[in-house]
């Protein structure tokens, strides 16, 4: 998302020792506020329902900056990966 940061990274929570790649197509409003999350779409390499789950939650969590001349919605991704012993996000955001 042009001109956005992360304000807040939300880590998800789990205690399964699974591992996976969980991407999340996001909705951001202006105010920084991710408004919908689907978690499991392409580029995902698990579709447990754990991790998916896992993933959704920690994302409608995520705050990004607010931007008062930005589109009412904005679209982007948040890539979870997780590890048996932790997880990685990489946030990838796009307009």
């Amino acid at each position: 998302m042009l001109g956005r940061s992360v304000a807040f990274k939300a880590k998800p929570i789990y205690k399964v020792q699974l591992e996976g790649k969980v991407v999340v197509d996001i909705t951001v409003d202006q105010l920084g506020n991710v408004v919908n999350a689907i978690s499991g779409v392409k580029g995902s390499t698990t579709l447990n329902s754990q991790l998916l789950k896992r993933a959704k939650e920690a994302a409608l969590k995520t705050k990004f900056s607010a931007k008062e001349s930005a589109p009412s919605r904005q679209q982007g991704k948040i890539i979870y990966n997780f590890q048996r012993t932790h997880w990685i996000i990489q946030p990838k955001l796009h307009c």
